[in-house]
């Protein structure tokens, strides 16, 4: 019996016949030496919901003197540790497009591409920004008791008022000037002004200048720009972000060092529509985790820190039908939880290690083996043993009795095998089960194999096995 390697990682190339690896719903982890396995594969855990927070969608969250805040699509609301949505104001421009938000401890600053809004949590007063000095941003952050936007269509960036998101200055606005580009993003990493740029970014520091506090340092440019407002997430003590050569970076210092894989460049290439990227993180039982998001492409990819592994996040429909993209629109970590905004309606959920649902909707974990041969030669395959954790069944309805469907392809994973196999992973408390295809499973001289689990349980593939013999 032989080790069939398994898929780890989302890579499938334009080329299938090279690596078609797919791993859906689904993450890998490196383990010890003495553990059973160096890698095995974990379901990602589902979703629980935590509150109804409008008609939706969720379009950014942040936590603000303590409590969190959501804009539900039109309007802002806060949300009680008990999970009591409180409407506050609305007006909020953009449809269903991603907004950016920032506190200064007083006043939450909101902005969605045309309009800026404050709510001051001490007064409960919402109001939109309404001072002649305020332009149009996509984005906001908050640096050294300032407000800092991007000016849309512009490189420039501009500031309020120190600790008053209502008032501004024509006076307090600056140019990006290493090169003549528009300012997509602001970022406050680690006492620096990070000012992305459709071609460049640059790094400002406050100097406490009275004209204009905040300088460009020489030599901190980084020549690379951003491809979309909101393609960038703080992580790890680092930025991430989505280059204007849809290649995704992690930045060291001031070099930003490569961490997306070719099958998935080429893939983002083909997209229609890129400017749409979305960043968020999360952390899930100590992996650090970064979705990626594209929504007019419905994708969704997950890029895991401590493996330097990609997985794909795929929700799903009542019918069973695949959304393509993962339903989380963004992330809150407050009250113990971590909160998830719904791209697709008003729900608030919490991510929950004791379900394998979202909401009650199945989500299948989709794993496709990069290709296995030997030399070209004709091998004969039987007796495919899967080991995974078993027994994990529930008390009754569907996963009381979980299957573990495999399926197989011969030519370079353009089709599939017509049959569908289904094998028993084990009713509760069924430990000892062994997740065992027997007998002839046919010939090939390549071959890769695809595995789904969609029943609601625990999902745990620590390897895969099968008898060979060679041929010609």
């Amino acid at each position: 019996m032989v080790f069939v390697p398994f898929a780890t990682q989302n890579y499938r190339l334009d080329s299938l016949p090279v690596s078609a690896q797919e791993c859906q719903n689904a993450y890998a982890e490196r383990e010890p030496p003495d553990a059973k396995t160096q890698i095995a594969v974990f379901g990602t855990p589902g979703l629980t919901s935590f509150s109804t927070v409008g008609a939706g969608p969720i379009r950014g969250m942040l936590e603000h003197d303590g409590v969190a805040y959501a804009v539900s699509g039109s309007s802002l609301y806060s949300v009680s540790s008990a999970g009591a949505a409180t409407y506050l104001g609305g007006g909020i421009a953009g449809g269903s497009e991603p907004v950016s938000m920032a506190s200064n401890g007083t006043q939450l600053c909101i902005v969605d591409g045309t309009y800026g809004w404050i709510y001051n949590s001490s007064t409960g007063v919402y109001t939109m920004i309404s001072d002649a000095d305020f332009y149009s941003a996509h984005t906001v952050t908050f640096f050294d008791n300032y407000f800092v936007f991007d000016r849309s269509g512009t490189p420039y960036v501009f500031l309020s008022a120190l600790l008053n998101g209502l008032s501004y200055n024509a006076l307090d606005t600056a140019a990006a000037e290493v090169q003549p580009q528009n300012v997509l993003a602001t970022v406050n990493q680690q006492e620096s002004l990070l000012v992305f740029s459709s071609g460049h970014t640059e790094t400002w520091y406050d100097s406490g200048a009275v004209n204009f506090p905040f300088q460009r340092i020489d030599g901190g440019t980084i020549e690379r720009g951003l491809v979309a407002h909101h393609a960038t997430v703080k992580e790890d003590n680092s930025v991430f972000f989505l280059g204007d050569d849809l290649v995704f970076y992690r930045l060291d210092g001031v070099v930003p060092r490569r961490v997306s894989t070719h099958a998935l460049e080429k893939l983002w290439g083909e997209f229609d529509t890129v400017e749409d990227a979305t960043c968020f993180s999360m952390t899930l039982g100590g992996h650090k985790m970064i979705f990626l998001t594209f929504p007019a492409a419905l994708y969704t990819f997950v890029y895991d820190i401590a493996s330097g592994l990609w997985h794909r996040r795929v929700s799903y429909d009542a019918q069973g039908n695949s959304l393509g993209r993962w339903r989380g629109n963004c992330h809150l970590r407050i009250y113990g939880k971590d909160l998830i905004g719904d791209a697709f309606n008003g729900t608030v959920g919490y991510v929950d290690p004791t379900v394998y649902t979202e909401y009650g909707l199945t989500t299948p974990m989709i794993l496709v083996s990069p290709p296995t041969q030997n030399d070209r030669k004709r091998v004969f395959y039987s007796n495919f043993e899967l080991d995974m954790e078993t027994g994990v069944g529930i008390a009754s309805g569907q996963g009381s009795d979980p299957q573990a469907m495999l399926q197989w392809s011969n030519n370079g994973s353009h089709t599939w095998s017509a049959t569908q196999p289904w094998r028993s992973i084990g009713a509760i408390g069924a430990y000892r089960t062994r997740v065992r295809w027997a007998g002839p499973l046919g010939q090939a001289r390549q071959r890769t194999w695809r595995l789904e689990v969609s029943d609601p349980v625990k999902r745990v593939v620590i390897a895969a096995r099968c008898d060979i013999s060679l041929g010609m």
